[in-house]
């Protein structure tokens, strides 16, 4: 568009809530850090994955490390509540007499679905790259902690209900369940045509001998 005197006039961005903005912001860094790194996470890039100016961007965060800080809250946030709703068919399944592995198989295929949902999310969290930053990796070894817990203190429950062997250790089904579901989370987000969630869960029955 053309002023009076011929110069062009500048295209500003649309005003949006900044709610909104604010979101679009931390996707447009998500994306960003999932395709070249953390990084690659700079106010000016940001601003132009969005297509706003440089002042936008600051007119929502202060500097770089509070969007990174942000952005990760919102995706740590966004995970736990995504894993805490798989616990309630677990709950369920176990409290009805099914068999363990095959509560546990639903649960992988739970897990593999919510990351299928949100791909950069769980890229963040399973693909974890060189550049990430301190506060990152905490957050991340944090919350696998908190997952190992849950899987260990189920892993106790089944030896106790089930009449396992003595030598079937809790803390070690934690790690192997653990693991796998990382493994999967992998192997699906990186192949996702070779690496189906269905693979995965009709492996893991027949590990344990469940095939029908």
């Amino acid at each position: 568009m053309a002023t009076e005197n011929g110069r062009r006039r500048r295209e500003y961005a649309p005003r949006v809530p900044i709610e909104q903005r604010r979101e679009e912001l931390l996707d447009a860094a998500l994306r960003i850090v999932v395709r070249d790194g953390h990084a690659a996470v700079t106010m000016e890039a940001v601003a132009a994955a969005v297509g706003v100016t440089k002042p936008v961007v600051y007119g929502v965060f202060a500097n770089r490390a509070t969007l990174l800080g942000e952005l990760l809250q919102r995706e740590q946030a966004a995970a736990l509540e995504q894993l805490v709703g798989l616990l309630p068919a677990l709950r369920k399944g176990l409290a009805a007499g099914a068999h363990p592995a095959d509560v546990l198989a639903e649960a992988l295929d739970g897990f593999l679905a919510a990351v299928r949902v949100a791909p950069e999310r769980w890229s963040c969290i399973v693909l974890p790259t060189a550049d990430m930053p301190p506060q990152f990796t905490a957050v991340r070894e944090e919350a696998r902690g908190l997952v190992l817990a849950s899987a260990e203190e189920l892993g106790r429950w089944i030896t106790g209900t089930f009449d396992a062997p003595a030598d079937l250790d809790p803390e070690l089904i934690a790690h192997t369940v653990v693991t796998l579901a990382e493994m999967a989370a992998r192997l699906v987000l990186t192949d996702p045509e070779r690496y189906e969630p269905v693979r995965f869960v009709k492996g893991l029955r027949a590990a344990v001998g469940l095939v029908r």
